[in-house]
């Protein structure tokens, strides 16, 4: 039996202290890749630019560098399309960098994927900085850090693919995030859009898992859904065609490669996606 004598005094109640925010109320893996963007940005900043010009020809896509060695074309018709309707000046320009670019090595295979780790610019890095971490978040937060950046792997060669298939004369390097980053845009839409869901919920691990995945025909019947892509797709086409300027004149934007990887991360997703639920 247990006597008054016997017993303990509980200890006294401390006042609950508030929970604080994290600095960033981003996945893990969304910090470490946008840090690890940021990074290589300044870096190349600090190279001179005759070595910078030397990283942009060993992890850039250079388009034209695939179609030679795929025995699509030849050098003298990629030098003729590239100086074509340019002026004795611009030709010449021209031709030096296609020369720069052609010469020797090949098309640098590995450049599908590491072309993704450079940017032209400092809007270009943050554009993508900032589309990845509102897309990104969601999509890592449901499907976890491989499969998230497995599909990013995907978007950013399948972009690089597509923008070869359409340019195959290009001398110019594609550089950028941008086909990585629509792939998480598309796999996104697949349950960003699902019924009742509020902006509230998206830092939410369990309530982001917990959300019904469309299929592709729930996301037709899904006006939210449909009138996002139709608007990703027009924008999209918009700054390919130059029809709204981005960034300096020199700058253009590769519209093939960000819709490449939006259709990549699009039909991936289901394959990376664990939850059985479909809408």
């Amino acid at each position: 039996m247990t006597t008054p004598e016997n017993l303990q005094a509980a200890p006294p109640l401390e006042p609950a202290t508030p929970g604080r925010e994290p600095v960033f109320n981003l996945p893990f893996i969304l910090v470490v890749l946008i840090g690890a963007l940021v990074a290589v940005h300044l870096g190349r900043l600090a190279l001179g630019f005759e070595t910078d010009l030397r990283v942009m020809a060993e992890l850039a896509v250079v388009p034209a560098r695939f179609a030679l060695d795929l025995g699509w074309t030849d050098q003298t018709r990629i030098l003729q399309d590239n100086v074509t309707g340019l002026t004795q000046v611009q030709a010449g320009e021209r031709m030096a960098v296609a020369r720069f670019f052609l010469d020797g090595g090949g098309p640098r295979w590995w450049s599908l994927l590491t072309y993704g780790l450079l940017h032209s610019g400092t809007a270009h890095i943050a554009m993508n900085c900032l589309w990845l971490a509102v897309f990104g978040s969601p999509l890592a937060r449901r499907i976890g850090n491989m499969p998230f950046l497995l599909l990013l792997a995907a978007g950013t060669i399948a972009g690089a693919m597509l923008h070869v298939v359409m340019h195959p004369s290009d001398v110019a390097p594609m550089v950028g995030a941008s086909a990585g980053v629509s792939a998480a845009t598309g796999a996104a839409a697949r349950f960003v859009f699902s019924q009742g869901l509020r902006i509230d919920m998206m830092g939410d691990d369990a309530r982001v898992r917990a959300l019904p995945a469309l299929s592709l025909a729930g996301m037709v019947q899904n006006h939210q859904a449909m009138t996002f892509v139709i608007l990703w797709f027009v924008t999209n086409w918009l700054f390919g065609a130059a029809v709204v300027p981005f960034g300096d004149d020199d700058t253009s934007v590769a519209w093939e490669a960000h819709i490449g990887g939006f259709v990549a991360g699009l039909m991936l997703f289901p394959l990376l996606d664990s939850k059985a639920t479909r809408a």
